[in-house]
């Protein structure tokens, strides 16, 4: 095999580990939004508990990237590729903390007089779009799917306008302490859209070469 074909082959591992990687931050994000609809405390420990494997297996992408810098002197095309990858495995593993975060907060606090956290549903519908913008970006990194990476550029104010509109909502209708757990899980769900664009962006440096800020 000669050494340019196998360097091709390292390549396309490393991205699948990252579509590998985002796809149980996907599964964790899901997990943690379902649990937040049913109060689910089982689902959300779970959650909980897996964010230790996502963090191996995004220090193992480092890893990866890294020896590949090291050992094969890669090309300014190239280097765009490993670059890119490694600051999207950083996006996915923020993700991760939000999801995690989130689970957290519906699994709640020890005090036996707190009653369990109940989401309005105008919440759990913002963490579906905000999870279907992650599903979105890692289907555009998977297959090069332009027009997947249109729609979550187009669809970015919608969501900010939404969770705008939720915090003002929930403001002025809870009470705390519930109000700030709520107000930190909207804030969680917004956040996973602004990563999700963050890692349109390395996309499409990966693909084109272009540095574009979409994130403003």
């Amino acid at each position: 095999m000669r050494p340019r074909e196998h360097f091709d082959q390292e390549l396309d591992a490393l991205r699948k580990q990252v579509v590998s990687l985002g796809q149980a931050v996907s599964e964790a994000l899901a997990k943690a939004i379902t649990a937040l609809e049913r109060g689910d405390l089982e689902l959300a420990r779970s959650v909980v508990g897996s964010d230790a494997e996502i963090n191996e297996a995004k220090n193992a992408i480092e890893q990866h990237a890294i020896q590949l810098i090291a050992t094969q002197q890669p090309v300014a095309r190239d280097l765009r590729r490993i670059v890119a990858t490694m600051a999207i495995s950083y996006e996915l593993e923020r993700i991760a903390d939000y999801a995690k975060s989130t689970a957290k907060m519906v699994v709640g606090s020890p005090d036996p007089n707190r009653g369990p956290l109940v989401a309005p549903a105008e919440l759990v519908a913002l963490g579906k779009v905000a999870r279907d913008n992650l599903e979105r970006t890692l289907q555009a990194l998977s297959n090069g799917d332009a027009e997947a990476i249109k729609d979550i550029v187009a669809r970015e104010d919608a969501i900010d306008h939404d969770y705008k509109q939720l915090k003002r909502a929930m403001v002025a209708q809870l009470t705390p302490p519930e109000t700030a757990d709520l107000l930190f899980i909207a804030h969680n769900f917004e956040r996973v859209s602004d990563r999700a664009l963050n890692m349109v962006e390395k996309i499409i440096f990966m693909t084109k070469g272009d540095q574009v800020e979409l994130n403003d």
